[in-house]
């Protein structure tokens, strides 16, 4: 085998009061096609087109390497081709996908040397924490916890799941800038008020409960800290509920906003987020997703719509 093509979703985590634990796989992709090489070669096109490096410095180039050299496969090069659909540095897994899509080709590629179990703790590794590399990789809604370099995973099973509502703000957020914003201590009551609607979210999610989910994705850890970062946040969840939203709450680290709701009222719900934004001085677009329930696969390659 000389050439395959993975598919890998976006993901949101926290999903309020889950922070660093929760996930989800939504059906928005980046496809990558990967293949062995004499020198290394990687196109990019769609988002990050003019932004991310073209050369082994790219993460997905990084990732593959760093299968490589976990399988004992040395002095191998990668050609790639990514047509990335996940906006970057918006709260949506971007570099998940990135990591996910360099471990899974190369484990593809090479005779899959790894096995799943050993993909997630890698994955988990290169991104430095767990909650978006696991629904990237096994897709649906995860939990996974981090113990020193071992991390702990597993899906939630969530019938009939609800449909997705992304908000997404034309203006990036890295990361580590909203990390930054992290208290070094939090109150008691307020980890107390966190580990509560955690697992109320878990428990609405698998009994389908979505009469909860408006007190389950609330959240007193991260959101009221990184709140300043997003312009227009509380009025944009407030018009989300208004509109029928089940459960609101900032997407991973920000700046999206990502709201359930059942699909009677998810495009009513999209309208009311772009105009909250709007009328907060914001240029956004909100896209309805469904989960995705298989995270990253191998596919056949695209006959259009690369560069």
């Amino acid at each position: 085998m000389t050439k395959v093509c993975v598919r890998v979703p976006a993901t949101s985590a926290n999903l309020g009061p889950g922070f660093d634990a929760l996930g989800v796989a939504l059906d928005l992709h980046n496809v990558v096609e990967i293949g062995l090489s004499e020198a290394p070669r990687v196109v990019v096109g769609s988002e990050g087109a003019h932004e991310l490096p073209s050369d082994r410095t790219n993460l997905v180039y990084r990732a593959a390497f760093a299968l490589a050299e976990v399988a004992g496969v040395h002095d191998v090069h990668f050609s790639l081709r990514c047509e990335n659909r996940i906006p970057l540095a918006r709260g949506l897994g971007s570099s998940a996908a990135a990591i996910v899509a360099g471990l899974v080709g190369a484990n593809e590629l090479l005779g899959r040397p790894v096995d799943l179990e050993g993909l997630v703790q890698l994955a988990a590794q290169l991104e430095g924490h767990p909650d978006n590399v696991v629904p990237a990789l096994v897709g649906g809604f995860t939990v996974a916890v981090a113990e020193g370099k071992q991390v702990w995973w597993t899906q939630i099973p969530v019938p009939d799941p609800p449909l997705v509502v992304l908000g997404i703000p034309e203006f990036a957020l890295p990361t580590e800038e909203a990390r930054r914003r992290l208290p070094d201590r939090v109150a008691f009551e307020d980890a107390v008020a966190n580990t509560g609607r955690a697992a109320l979210l878990v428990a609405a999610l698998v009994t389908r409960r979505l009469d909860l989910l408006g007190v389950a994705t609330e959240d007193r850890l991260h959101q009221p800290y990184r709140d300043p970062l997003v312009p227009g946040f509380a009025a944009v969840c407030r018009a989300a509920r208004e509109a029928g939203a089940a459960g609101v709450a900032l997407s991973g680290a920000g700046p999206s906003v990502v709201a359930f709701a059942e699909a009677g009222r998810a495009g009513e719900v999209a309208q009311a987020m772009e105009r909250a934004f709007d009328a907060c001085g914001v240029r956004a677009r909100a896209i309805v997703t469904h989960v995705d329930p298989a995270g990253a696969q191998i596919v056949e390659r695209p006959n259009n719509g690369w560069r």
